[in-house]
């Protein structure tokens, strides 16, 4: 009776080292464990573990739990290794990081204040203003206009160092005269010049249009008003005046503001031709 409780004990502990090693081991070992012997238990034990040994040689490492190797390494947790290379939060896969509020679709981004629509925009450059024409004749008689004259004296007549001169009607409250250039020119300063004895032009604006069917604009100050040149205190001194930036225009029209007896005026534009 004993020796039966004795050999049934053993058989329930052998089979749970089964289970367990069956367990841990179930890659290699799948088939029915080996009868035991009642004569010789001991024995059986031991052939019991060295048919395991048998078929599965070697010592396994457990695995941690959490990682899976299924033919690959383990990939730490916040990564993605789908056949690229892992990219941090907020860039894009297989390109280099791009810094926010900067886009780069192809071209260097410009700074903003600038045009870079083919060029640099850059002020209109005239570094020696030449005389554009007045005085020898270059822009023609029928290139000058005035918003009026008296009999004597028409818009043609408006020529620096001539005998002559332009005089606007008495009744004319805000004259104006204005040469046509053609071309776009970069235009510079203006001379000016009286007639007579104490005929003068003392103040004067600019107005300029960069194209002839474009609005007119007039030079400004550094506060953005309208600019005025102080021009002449005799008749026959000529005054010169630069502008501050020089414009590129088709079309210049002086303004007279305040003069001397009559807007007597003889003048000149300064500035350069462009190629």
């Amino acid at each position: 009776m004993y020796g039966a409780s004795a050999l049934v004990l053993m058989v329930s502990a052998m089979a749970v080292l089964l289970i367990d090693v069956e367990s841990q081991q179930r890659v290699c070992y799948s088939g029915p464990p080996p009868e035991p012997d009642p004569d010789n238990p001991d024995d059986w034990m031991k052939q019991v573990m060295q048919e395991i040994r048998e078929i599965c040689p070697g010592k396994r490492e457990p695995i941690p739990a959490g990682h899976t190797t299924v033919g690959k390494e383990p990939t730490p947790a916040g990564h993605t290794t789908m056949g690229k290379e892992t990219t941090t939060a907020g860039h894009t896969m297989g390109m280099e990081p791009t810094p926010s509020s900067h886009v780069t679709m192809g071209k260097q981004s410009t700074p903003a204040g600038h045009t870079t629509m083919g060029q640099e925009s850059t002020p209109a450059d005239c570094s020696s203003p030449q005389p554009l024409g007045m005085e020898d004749g270059t822009i023609q008689d029928e290139r000058l206009t005035a918003s009026s004259t008296l009999n004597c004296c028409p818009a043609s007549d408006a020529r620096l160092n001539t005998d002559n001169k332009w005089i606007p009607s008495r009744k004319d409250a805000n004259p104006w005269i204005e040469m046509d250039l053609v071309e776009s020119t970069v235009v510079s300063g203006v001379i000016t010049q009286g007639s007579g004895g104490a005929y003068y032009v003392a103040q004067y604006k600019v107005s300029y249009q960069k194209q002839p069917s474009s609005d007119y604009e007039h030079l400004t100050d550094g506060n953005d008003n309208m600019k005025i040149f102080i021009g002449n205190t005799d008749a026959s001194t000529p005054v010169t005046n630069l502008f501050d930036e020089s414009v590129v225009a088709t079309v210049v029209r002086i303004e007279p503001t305040g003069w001397n007896g009559d807007a007597a005026l003889r003048l000149e534009l300064l500035g350069c031709r462009l190629d």
